[in-house]
C-alpha cells in the first residue's frame, strides 16, 4: 500500500471511530500543555499565518471536510470565532489530508469564514502532534501553546468560555 493511502486510511479511522462513538462521548476537554512539551510551530504556511496575527491569541483546528465529527464542529467554531473576534482572538483551521477545494465548498455551504490551510500532506498535522481529528490548540498572545483538545469542544460551553478568558487575561500579563 502507498504510505500516503496508509496515513490516510488511518486518519480515516481515527475519525471515524470518533464519528461512531460521538453520540456517546461528552465533549472534548482543552487541556494545559506542560511548559516542557512545547510544539514547535515550525511550517513556513503556519509561521506567515500566525505572523499576521502577532500579539494576538489564536485558536488552532485542525479539521477535514470528510471527518463527520469535524463537520459537525465547524458552525459551532465559527460562533466562537465571532464572538471572541473583538476581543483580538483569530483562529486558523486547517483542513488534513482533504480536497482544497471540497474542504473550502464545505465552508462555504454552511456560511463559515474562517481562514483555511491546505495540509493535505499533512506536514502541518504532524509537526504539531495532531494525531486525530479534530485537534484544536489555543496559543497565547505570543503564540506559545497554552492549552490543546482532542476530539469535539464544546464551543458554547461555559467551561471553554472561561478558559478563554483566563487565557486571555493571563498571555496578557505576560506579553
Amino acid at each position: 500500500m502507498h504510505p500516503a493511502a496508509r496515513v490516510l486510511l488511518r486518519s480515516l479511522t481515527l475519525c471515524g471511530a470518533i464519528a461512531l462513538l460521538s453520540p456517546f462521548v461528552r465533549a472534548a476537554e482543552l487541556l494545559a500543555v506542560p511548559p516542557d512539551q512545547v510544539v514547535r510551530v515550525g511550517d513556513p504556511r503556519l509561521k506567515a499565518a500566525l505572523a499576521s496575527h502577532r500579539g494576538h491569541p489564536v485558536v488552532i483546528n485542525f479539521w477535514a471536510s470528510w471527518c463527520e465529527p469535524c463537520r459537525e464542529e465547524m458552525p459551532a467554531l465559527q460562533r466562537f470565532a465571532r464572538h471572541w473576534r473583538e476581543r483580538g482572538v483569530t483562529v486558523i483551521t486547517i483542513a488534513v489530508a482533504d480536497n482544497a477545494t471540497r474542504a473550502r465548498d464545505f465552508l462555504w455551504e454552511i456560511d463559515v469564514d474562517l481562514p483555511v490551510l491546505d495540509d493535505h500532506d499533512q506536514t502541518l498535522s504532524r509537526s504539531m502532534g495532531a494525531r486525530a481529528l479534530p485537534t484544536t490548540f489555543m496559543l497565547d498572545h505570543q503564540h506559545r501553546i497554552r492549552l490543546r483538545a482532542q476530539g469535539v469542544i464544546d464551543w458554547a460551553s461555559p467551561a471553554v468560555d472561561a478558559q478563554t478568558q483566563t487565557l486571555f487575561k493571563q498571555s496578557r500579563r505576560t506579553s
